[in-house]
């Protein structure tokens, strides 16, 4: 996946990469938003009612553009910030990295 390419979790966990995305990775970007916005309800804090390890592995997804500042739809933004914040993500994410 062209995202995963561009943006390996480096981008989340150590620093920004300098470098655009390219014109495959924003279009791969542009229909990951597309599913995303048909599958998550309006106002909707979990992609299926209750969370899953679904909603932790496409906000790193998301995370992986949002800390690279790549343009992210708001509301898919702050569904990635919202889980990010929850206990045992923030458990993984603390933890020591290479």
């Amino acid at each position: 996946m062209p995202i995963r390419n561009e943006r390996s979790t480096q981008v989340v966990f150590n620093k920004p990469v300098a470098m655009p995305l390219s014109i495959g990775a924003k279009k791969t970007a542009e229909k990951l938003f597309f599913v995303v916005e048909q599958l998550l309800p309006q106002d909707a804090k979990n992609l299926f009612g209750e969370w899953s390890i679904a909603d932790a592995d496409l906000s790193l997804m998301l995370q992986r553009l949002i800390c690279n500042d790549d343009p992210v739809p708001t509301r898919l933004a702050d569904y990635a910030k919202y889980q990010w914040q929850r206990d045992t993500v923030q458990q993984w994410v603390a933890l020591k990295r290479p």
